[in-house]
């Protein structure tokens, strides 16, 4: 083996840390997973949208599998930590999204919860997150590497005195606990993140050794701001911490796809390409003051924040060269909670000793039925909802059908009694009653 100095590469920007995990032998595959803020199913030209061009993003259904009923929950917070941990927020503690740094200095997904990154280093994984965290808030409680994360560069949301944060321009950043926003003020947040795990992908491809490395974007998210490629750059939207502009939406939208083509060059560049599998989802749906074109000339509001399929329907596409079948389609359902349970299987992980709510959709991916779900669980501060393909059931005991993202929502929940909307509820309520609360 080559000494660890030689294959160590060098960030321009911010230092760059001794990747410190220990090599492991064998063809473990590598992970690549993208998680973007905001940004339902029906802004992606994958999914049938027309208003924005994401061609890295058509490359990875074109070359891998689209599943077609994949939910979140309706904010990031509890989305991130059920995706973490395998567990609903009913159980993991984080029921609401972070936004308050007094009121919630002492809310956070705590470390005895579960974790995917945890397991895979168990197995062997060297492992880094790059962007967003917001599971807790890391002025009060930096729980990353608690949950299994080797290095990190994030974006912090509040300074000590509980002021907001930029997190594009002069955004304020860590790096394994170091502040770095000195080093990066003149920096495109997104851009630090990403070279820190390209270097990260760099390195642990030269040590031969199995990684996973999550990039949990802050893009598209507001305040929208024009992006280093953007046309327009007037200064007073770049510096201001509010919601910015939405006519630089589809240039956050571009600039995401550029930053994962750069992800997956890398791949390439590195040899690891057919040995790695990509995961590209979104942690909830489109933000609710943006619209987006979608189908035969139907017009989409975003429903972030809303217990609805354009809160909650996000993008799920997953490429594995060779092993997944190119431009394949599974419409099964898949919550969140399914991913630590995926991943642990695809890399010969062990699952952790407590208690999950996801199943594996690892067989899926390679072609066999494998044991879908019936059902899926969204959540809300104390609202809740199972979703099956036609029923949702509230639990407040409300049946009502599903209302497709193109559909206008009903003024009431009221449904007819028929023999298939009882059977829907009772199949419904024994989920529920198995769950708990």
């Amino acid at each position: 083996m080559a000494p660890l100095f030689a294959l160590l590469l060098v960030l321009t920007v911010t230092p760059r840390p001794a990747w410190s995990a220990r090599p492991v032998e064998g063809d473990k595959p590598n992970f690549l997973v993208i998680l973007a803020d905001d940004l339902g199913i029906e802004s992606l030209s994958a999914y049938g949208g027309k208003s924005h061009q994401t061609p890295h993003v058509d490359r990875l259904a074109a070359s891998g599998i689209k599943f077609t009923h994949c939910f979140s929950n309706p904010y990031c917070s509890p989305s991130r930590g059920t995706l973490i941990t395998g567990r609903y927020p009913f159980l993991n503690g984080l029921r609401e999204v972070l936004f308050d740094a007094k009121r919630q200095a002492n809310t956070f997904l705590h470390p005895d919860q579960p974790s995917f990154a945890r397991q895979l280093k168990q197995a062997g994984y060297a492992t880094a997150l790059g962007g967003k965290w917001h599971v807790s808030l890391e002025h009060r409680h930096n729980t990353i590497r608690d949950f299994g994360f080797d290095h990190y560069v994030t974006w912090q949301i509040f300074r000590d005195d509980n002021t907001k944060t930029e997190r594009y321009y002069e955004p304020h950043y860590i790096q394994d606990g170091e502040n770095i926003s000195h080093r990066i003020k003149d920096r495109f947040g997104p851009d630090v993140s990403v070279e820190f795990l390209i270097d990260f992908i760099k390195a642990s491809a030269a040590r031969r050794q199995p990684f996973l490395a999550y990039y949990s974007s802050i893009l598209p998210h507001f305040p929208w701001v024009p992006t280093p490629d953007s046309t327009e750059q007037p200064a007073a939207v770049k510096t201001r911490n509010d919601v910015g502009d939405p006519k630089f939406f589809p240039d956050m939208v571009r600039y995401l796809d550029k930053q994962i083509g750069q992800l997956l060059q890398t791949l390439d560049e590195t040899g690891v390409a057919k040995n790695t599998i990509v995961l590209f989802l979104a942690d909830n749906g489109t933000d609710h003051r943006l619209t987006s074109q979608w189908g035969e000339g139907r017009t989409i509001q975003g429903g972030k924040g809303t217990m609805t399929d354009r809160g909650t329907r996000v993008p799920l596409l997953v490429r594995w060269p060779g092993r997944i079948a190119p431009g394949s389609t599974c419409a099964d359902l898949v919550d969140f909670s399914d991913f630590l349970p995926t991943l642990c299987e695809l890399a010969g992980a062990p699952l952790p000793a407590a208690a999950l709510h996801g199943r594996s959709f690892a067989p899926q991916l390679l072609g066999r039925p494998g044991a879908p779900r019936e059902w899926v669980h969204v959540q809300d501060k104390e609202a809740r909802y199972l979703r099956s393909k036609d029923f949702i059931l509230t639990n407040r005991n409300q049946l009502r059908p599903v209302v497709e993202i193109w559909e206008t929502e009903p003024k009431t929940a009221t449904i007819t009694e028929t023999d298939q909307t009882r059977a829907a509820r009772k199949t419904l309520q024994a989920a529920f009653d198995a769950l708990g609360k």
